[in-house]
């Protein structure tokens, strides 16, 4: 059975980033659902005004490109589980996969640095109104897959307001001991 670390934080936390860094630091594959779901035709449309993609779009997405990743080699999931249902499908569906989660890790920053990253970005859907709207869906819908997490003893939180290679280093600091180069 394959180990699953997932990556969570509101728009802009360099997720993606991460998510990239840490897997060809632990020769992992690594699945961005936002990628993901910009790659898909059906998903895409409405991505490009800025809303989220549905939990049944994000789930399918997903759920197809984890079953093309070997047993064993680690994964890493950034962009879902994003709300209770998603943790709900991925609990239910980490056997079908044979993963097993070994930490979700939080990169944790605020507002203002999020904007002044995803301005630089410069994403079609990264207009301020969006970003603000998104930043409010991750309060109401995914703090509370955060508090999941947190209370079954498997969250970590990175503080992520620093460059990408800061970041980095705590994030291979918070994954010492639990996966290995």
């Amino acid at each position: 059975m394959g180990s699953l670390i997932v990556l969570m934080g509101p728009t802009g936390a360099g997720k993606s980033a991460q998510g990239d860094l840490l897997a060809e630091h632990y020769k992992a594959a690594h699945l961005s659902s936002g990628k993901l779901l910009r790659a898909d035709p059906h998903a895409a449309a409405t991505l490009s005004d800025g809303r989220l993609a549905p939990a049944e779009e994000v789930e399918r997405v997903v759920g197809a490109a984890m079953a093309k990743v070997p047993d064993s080699t680690l994964l890493i999931l950034d962009g879902t589980p994003r709300t209770e249902s998603n943790v709900r499908w991925l609990d239910k569906h980490l056997p079908v996969y044979h993963r097993h989660l070994v930490k979700a890790v939080l990169i944790d920053l605020d507002i203002e640095t999020s904007m002044k990253r995803l301005s630089i970005r410069g994403r079609m859907d990264d207009t301020a109104a969006a970003v603000r709207e998104k930043w409010q869906l991750f309060d109401e819908i995914t703090r509370p897959v955060v508090g999941h997490y947190r209370d079954l003893g498997l969250l970590v939180t990175v503080d992520g307001r620093g460059t990408i290679a800061e970041v980095h280093e705590l994030m291979k600091e918070a994954l010492m001991g639990i996966v290995s180069a």
